[in-house]
């Protein structure tokens, strides 16, 4: 979980505590982006990638702490109206600090780090720390957890079926939305998605309806990333892992870029001030909470 950025658009927020303690309906930020991993039993181990000159301990103190309370918090995530379940309560969860040299450059600083201190022997998910998502269930209940199985498997079938060497989750938003985000180019073959390329900033009129956005999710296959590390993720100053592998992934000339999309109730990149009270309103209403009932949780 890419969360080295600085949050300076959320000051004043963030002058003393990380995003990632930010609240949304009385419950962390960190505790939605959490509950994807621990709702999802094959993953082992989360790492949260944070910035050197970041105030660590408050995010590090939480997940020391949150173990006795997880009977609460999901009573909490239930009294907001939405159904979440930890079938990975066993979920092992580390800190690991970075330079803050980009996403791209993080992304290759964690893995270095993590290759050094333990095994990465298999594919791996990389997100970025500031999402908030709303998935309907069969039964029409609404979940803030992502489902990361789904995007497992089908990044497991498709480099099988077309050999690609990562993942995308792309989520549509509306045409005016999509201006801020970029635009992916997809393709199918063999009954998949593929991405051949992103258009940045596009002109509204050239959108088409429903046009699908970087989610901020992907799957890596360990051996492909670590093999091209210079390529694809050089140690260099900002070093975007949008630009220096998505968009080199999205034009190879055989697909490498497999495209999923999200069936989404709401989401939301939770990255200024302006974002973190809609996201607050929309928690509340989406999810008919008994406000009356809620506190915020302090650990």
């Amino acid at each position: 979980m890419l969360a080295a950025g600085k949050g300076t658009r959320c000051y004043p927020l963030t002058y003393l505590y990380p995003k990632l303690m930010l609240q949304v309906g009385g419950l962390p930020l960190l505790e939605y982006m959490i509950s994807w991993f621990a709702g999802a039993p094959e993953i082992e181990k989360l790492c949260i990638v944070m910035n050197h000159n970041s105030p660590v301990e408050d995010v590090v103190k939480y997940i020391e702490r949150r173990g006795p309370w997880l009977e609460k918090i999901l009573d909490l995530f239930n009294q907001l109206g939405y159904r979440v379940e930890y079938t990975n309560p066993d979920l092992a969860i580390e800190v690991i600090q970075a330079g803050g040299r980009g996403t791209g450059g993080d992304l290759r600083s964690a893995i270095e780090t993590i290759t050094k201190e333990d095994k990465l022997d298999e594919d791996f998910i990389v997100c970025n720390a500031d999402y908030v998502i709303m998935r309907e269930l069969p039964d029409g209940d609404l979940c803030p957890q992502l489902g990361l199985t789904g995007i497992v498997q089908y990044h497991r079938a498709c480099k099988q079926a077309l050999g690609t060497a990562m993942t995308v989750a792309l989520v549509p938003v509306s045409r005016e939305d999509a201006g801020r985000f970029g635009v992916a180019h997809t393709c199918s073959l063999n009954g998949f998605h593929f991405v051949r390329g992103f258009v940045e900033k596009p002109d509204i009129e050239s959108i088409s309806h429903d046009p699908l956005i970087n989610a901020g999710v992907y799957v890596i296959d360990r051996d492909f990333i670590i093999s091209h590390f210079d390529k694809y993720l050089p140690d260099g100053p900002e070093t975007s892992l949008e630009r220096t592998l998505l968009s080199e992934l999205a034009t190879e000339p055989m697909p490498a870029l497999a495209a999923y999309p999200l069936e989404l109730y709401r989401w939301f990149d939770v990255g200024t001030l302006e974002q973190l009270v809609k996201v607050n309103i929309c928690v509340a209403r989406e999810g008919k909470a008994k406000v009356s009932s809620l506190l915020p949780l302090m650990l």
